[in-house]
C-alpha cells in the first residue's frame, strides 16, 4: 500500500525532480485516483491488519474515517481498481523531489521535461529485485494531471511486470493534512 501512494505521490511529485523544467501545476491539496496492474508478481498476504469495529468505535471521527479508507484501499492493491487518496503538493516538495527516493539502489535518468510533461526513466538493481521502469506524467491544466509508470523486471527469480496509472485533479490552496 505505501509502495501504491508514493508512486501516486511521485507522479504528481515530478514537477519538482532535479534539473528539469516544472509541470505548470498549482500547489495545494490534490486529490488522486491511481490503479495498478500487477502480472507476475508474488502475491503478498494482506499487509493491513484488520481492526475490530469496537477498537475502531473508540477513534476519533477524522482518525477512523482515514483509518477505514486505507483499509479498504489495501483491498484494491493490484486489482485494477481505482485507490483514492489526497495529498498536499508545497512548494518545499516541488524544490526537493527525488524519483529514486524511494530505494538507494534507484538511479534515475530525465528524458523530457516542460511544463507540461515529463518522462523518466528509473533503474532499481537490488539483490532480489531489479526493475526499469518509464514515468510520464503530464499536466492536463494547472488544476489537473495523468501519470503512468510501466515497470519491469524481477522479483526474487520471477519476472514481473506493473502499470500504475492516475489522475490528479486539484482541490484548492488549503490542504487539509498540514
Amino acid at each position: 500500500m505505501k509502495l501504491v501512494l508514493a508512486l501516486a505521490l511521485a507522479g504528481a511529485n515530478l514537477a519538482c525532480a532535479a534539473d528539469h523544467t516544472p509541470l505548470n501545476l498549482k500547489v495545494g491539496e490534490w486529490e488522486y485516483s491511481v490503479t495498478m496492474k500487477m502480472a507476475g508478481m508474488p502475491q503478498a498476504p494482506q499487509q493491513i491488519p484488520q481492526i475490530p469495529p469496537e477498537q475502531l468505535a473508540k477513534l476519533p471521527p477524522e482518525q477512523r474515517a482515514k483509518i477505514e479508507a486505507m483499509m479498504k484501499n489495501a483491498g484494491n492493491l493490484g486489482s485494477g481498481k481505482p485507490i483514492v487518496n489526497r495529498h498536499c503538493l508545497k512548494k518545499e516538495d516541488m524544490a526537493n523531489f527525488n524519483p529514486t527516493g524511494m530505494s538507494k539502489t534507484c538511479n534515475s535518468t530525465i528524458t523530457s521535461s516542460s511544463g507540461s510533461r515529463f518522462e523518466a526513466k528509473v533503474e532499481c538493481n537490488d539483490p532480489d529485485n531489479k526493475t526499469t521502469s518509464t514515468i510520464v506524467a503530464e499536466a492536463l491544466s494547472a488544476e489537473s494531471m495523468k501519470f503512468t509508470m510501466v515497470s519491469s523486471g524481477t522479483a526474487n527469480g520471477h519476472p514481473t511486470n506493473m502499470t500504475i496509472s492516475g489522475t490528479g485533479k486539484w482541490i484548492g490552496e488549503a490542504c487539509a493534512d498540514k
